[in-house]
């Protein structure tokens, strides 16, 4: 296999990581994302970070051959506010489809060589209104993510695959391994705002949980769905005021009352079906991704079968899987490429 470099660029983050015998060997991270773009209005922070970024993996590991390297970029810097803007493709979208999208471009002001962009991902959009728009979603990094864990997992039947974080996706995919559709909450980030930015940041002392107290979670979550979001958060304080719940208790009511959001999402979404014994997996860190298990686990309404992975790297294992579908591997080194 070629020497292989991947760029992974959020909103807020770029990682890029070199890759030898489908193993990283060496990681450069760095601050800045598609914000900065938005923010400064020009492309340049992003254009520094991906070169510097790229600098950083190659100056660790001698004897590299550059002629036979491919470079890979999938995530937001495919977007109108990332280095080359590529249109999402509608799904139901699978591995050769995303392979068949990739576009090669030369960016002198980032790299000497041409790099290869992997496409994002939209649901179907036909007829869509302002009562219709919540059936809507896009994604730019988490397909890659997707297909990295059908094939690390080999995931073969229809699956509900679940990557919690700032934005959390849910994802359905089929037995063809194909992206179905996808729904996105803003839970990271309202849980981030809540705990440390609110009224509430002295319920919890502007801290997360320290570990999972699952009747809590649960009571949380319940009572969110019967009382709505914004009254249950409030009722944190009051748990401060009036009972003998700690802080992390405390923390984990209220990280079931803004998991629940993610639940009621799920239970009543047209963007794809959700079957009761659809499996769901849930890929990532300790901590949302444990506590979205017990919730899910909880639900009556929901799946029995709830897995948890951790699995390092993974739009990088992604991003090598469809090039590979490109057989972008058994090309010269950077002879094609757009402007």
């Amino acid at each position: 296999m070629k020497t292989v470099i991947t760029i992974d660029t959020g909103t807020t983050n770029t990682r890029v990581v070199l890759w030898q015998d489908y193993e990283p060997v060496s990681i450069s991270k760095r601050p800045i994302g598609v914000r900065n773009t938005a923010i400064s209005g020009n492309k340049k922070e992003l254009q520094g970070a991906v070169r510097e970024s790229i600098r950083e993996v190659l100056s660790k590991q001698d004897g590299i051959n550059k002629d036979d390297l491919v470079v890979i970029a999938s995530g937001m810097i495919t977007s109108n506010l990332g280095l080359v803007e590529i249109p999402h493709l509608k799904a139901p979208v699978g591995l050769s489809d995303l392979a068949e999208g990739m576009r090669q471009v030369l960016i002198p002001e980032v790299f000497d060589q041409p790099i290869w962009f992997i496409p994002g991902v939209k649901n179907d959009d036909q007829e869509l209104t302002p009562e219709s728009i919540v059936d809507m979603d896009v994604m730019r990094g988490e397909e890659v993510e997707a297909i990295g864990a059908m094939e690390s997992l080999q995931i073969s039947k229809p699956s509900l695959i679940i990557l919690p974080g700032s934005h959390t996706k849910i994802i359905k995919t089929n037995a063809q391994k194909q992206i179905v559709g996808s729904i996105t909450s803003m839970t990271g980030e309202i849980l981030d705002l809540l705990t440390k930015k609110s009224v509430l940041a002295d319920s919890v002392n502007e801290h997360f949980i320290d570990k999972i107290d699952r009747n809590c979670l649960i009571l949380g979550a319940q009572t969110a769905e019967k009382n709505g979001l914004g009254r249950t958060t409030f009722t944190v304080r009051l748990l401060g005021m009036y009972t003998d719940y700690n802080r992390n208790q405390r923390a984990n009511y209220l990280l079931g009352a803004v998991l629940a959001n993610d639940l009621v999402a799920l239970k009543k979404t047209c963007s794809f079906n959700v079957e009761a014994d659809t499996p769901v997996i849930i890929i990532g860190k300790p901590g949302l991704r444990d506590a979205l298990k017990i919730l899910i686990e909880a639900d009556t309404d929901l799946s029995e079968k709830v897995y948890t992975e951790e699995i390092q790297d993974l739009a990088g294992r992604g991003a090598i899987q469809i090039a590979k579908g490109r057989k972008i591997f058994e090309l010269s080194g950077g002879k094609s490429h757009e402007n």
